[in-house]
């Protein structure tokens, strides 16, 4: 597995719990990259995706909670043309360079609604073209014994 946006490897750790394991992480944020760097040791970390040529061989998953700036109620509302939730473009041209087997990508629940769901149309086009088989669900951490509510959607695509 492979992890993109990485952060603080929320995404990576849950997937590492179920048996995945993370080959490489992408994270330009230098606080999150300490934090990667301590909890994922010998795990090679790229500082941009926009820079990553290749993934790792043995990359069968690739993973992100891409930026949700331009999606998100709190945010600036562009959509997902704006500069930073734009760039979950990055792991699709990852993913049609590598082939790779399964995508999970993760963001907030007003991209559905957003600029009529244009968020959603352009990923699962984006699946859809590469071949991909896709479903998607919003997911509350409430649902899972916490006691913040934190609704996400995440998607899972495989080829």
């Amino acid at each position: 597995m492979t992890g993109v946006f990485a952060g603080i490897g929320g995404i990576e750790l849950g997937l590492s719990m179920a048996g995945h394991k993370a080959i490489m992480l992408c994270e330009n944020d230098p606080h999150a990259v300490s934090v990667l760097g301590a909890n994922f040791r010998g795990i090679p970390i790229h500082h941009d995706v926009c820079t990553l040529k290749w993934l790792p061989d043995g990359t069968d998953l690739l993973a992100g909670g891409f930026p949700c700036q331009d999606l998100s109620l709190a945010g600036k509302t562009n959509g997902i043309g704006g500069e930073k939730s734009g760039l979950v473009g990055e792991m699709f041209r990852l993913a049609k360079v590598a082939k790779v087997r399964w995508m999970m990508l993760e963001n907030v629940p007003n991209m559905l609604q957003l600029n009529n769901g244009r968020a959603m149309e352009v990923i699962t086009d984006e699946f859809e073209a590469l071949g991909y088989k896709w479903a998607y669900r919003v997911v509350d951490s409430r649902s899972f014994g916490l006691p913040q509510r934190r609704r996400r959607v995440y998607f899972l695509a495989s080829l």
